[in-house]
């Protein structure tokens, strides 16, 4: 599968297939202002080894095994986005504002209106000028939130715009910036940092040798530093970029792949024992994720297979005093899981419905590229995978955009009245408005 296949899906806006629009947590934490839908699952319920999760439905708690949660923005519903060319047009000038609050209410409005948005055959000519004004808002000094948003919106902008020759051109550069953030010791952004790079270098890089590469940096430079602080959400999303790496690498050279984990292998034990369950889940992947893929090849076993087997045993029998029942129950289903594929040969399924489609990920090199979608696009997820082309390459799925049906669903998402999208669509429609009365006045004699 070629990594740089061109978008070739219809343009315009598509319906994001969920109820409320959220804009991922970086820190893998919710704010709990949202509240479950009624057609949400339980998450024990979710986690079981075949799951079916709808595009009305799917949010956290069908996950698997994840403890990510998002941040609620803007659920109050209204009407249609309209021109989202102009509104993003109007937010980019909006980011000329000297008080960060202001651009920190703006770039949300981005991140989400690309998270919801697929923008792939649209804003020509402004692709590099969007990307410019992300990565400024990563150097600012002024606002973390600010920088936090930003490396979202760059991320975006490669699940947008990544199988392009812009893309292929801003690459280099982009990662230069991304690598230096993410071992920066005084950033305060090396989590989101590392969610960029490895979505940036999965949708733009070179092949899987940049991949293998790359998964040695965030080893050495972010996850080893990270276990050392005990800075569990740099841990944890260094984990999670690990896993996303590895896919390819396991995809095009198992030898290469169990050379990369080999030399990681201690990190993700150590992992294994942090207090953090979401570091664990994720150390418990990965090694699930190696596992199945060397095991294809030839009868495989880890070098510490027996101590990684009691761990995963222990951790999967834990009590819920510490951690509560929620949690652990998240970490049972994971550890579960991961046994199975280690001992077994057995993967989890998860069954996406997605428009009268269901997208089968019944292995887990489609399950973590799944999770790192899922965190980049949130509540987006499901219109991107009816619209943008790079999503139906890496998962094997088409939609057949000329069906009634499908043309009945497009060009609407939830915007609160008071959000900024609001905002900024009530000033376009000012304008407008303003140009259409002064080409009605007659001219003066």
């Amino acid at each position: 599968m070629s990594r740089r296949t061109r978008a070739d899906s219809n343009n315009g806006l598509l319906r994001s297939a969920l109820n409320s629009q959220r804009v991922p947590s970086s820190n893998g934490r919710s704010s709990r202002r949202d509240t479950p839908r009624s057609g949400t699952r339980s998450l024990q319920a979710s986690q079981q080894a075949s799951r079916d999760v709808s595009d009305d439905d799917f949010d956290d708690s069908a996950s698997v095994m994840s403890e990510d949660t998002w941040l609620g923005e803007d659920d109050e519903p209204v009407g249609d986005v309209g021109d989202w060319e102009e509104l993003l047009g109007g937010a980019l000038e909006a980011l000329g504002e000297k008080r960060a609050a202001a651009r920190e209410k703006t770039l949300a409005s981005i991140v989400r209106l690309m998270a919801h948005v697929y923008m792939g055959e649209g804003l020509e000519g402004r692709r590099v000028t969007l990307l410019e004004a992300l990565r400024r808002g990563a150097r600012s000094t002024k606002s973390a939130r600010e920088r936090e948003l930003a490396l979202r919106g760059v991320a975006l902008w490669f699940v947008n715009f990544g199988t392009d020759a812009e893309a292929e051109a801003e690459f280099g550069s982009v990662s230069e910036q991304l690598r230096a953030l993410a071992t920066d010791p005084g950033s305060d952004v090396r989590a989101p940092a590392v969610a960029a790079l490895g979505m940036a270098n999965f949708v733009a890089g070179a092949d899987f040798r940049d991949a293998a590469e790359l998964a040695q940096f965030v080893q050495a430079r972010v996850l080893a530093p990270a276990l050392e602080r005990r800075a569990m959400d740099e841990v944890r999303q260094a984990l999670e970029t690990l896993g996303l790496l590895l896919t390819v690498v396991a995809d095009a050279d198992a030898a290469l792949a169990e050379r990369v984990f080999d030399a990681a292998l201690a990190l993700h034990m150590r992992a294994l024992k942090a207090d953090s369950v979401d570091v664990r889940v994720r150390a418990a992947q990965n090694f699930a994720l190696v596992h199945q893929a060397l095991n294809a090849h030839a009868p495989f076993a880890f070098a510490q297979q027996d101590e990684l087997v009691g761990v995963l045993e222990m951790l999967r029998h834990e009590s819920s005093k510490r951690h509560g029942k929620r949690s652990v129950a998240a970490q049972r289903a994971a550890m579960r899981d991961a046994l199975r594929t280690i001992e077994a040969g057995d993967a989890p399924e998860l069954r996406l419905a997605l428009h009268g489609r269901v997208v089968r990920f019944g292995d887990w090199i489609r399950i973590l590229r799944l999770h790192a979608f899922r965190a980049a696009l949130g509540g987006g997820l499901p219109a991107h995978f009816l619209a943008n082309a790079l999503l139906q390459d890496v998962f094997d799925v088409e939609f057949d955009g000329s069906h009634d049906e499908f043309q009945l669903n497009k060009a609407r998402m939830v915007v609160s009245p008071s959000s900024e999208l609001a905002k900024l669509r009530s000033k376009d429609m000012r304008k407008r408005r303003a140009a259409h009365h002064a080409t009605l006045q007659p001219d003066d004699e």
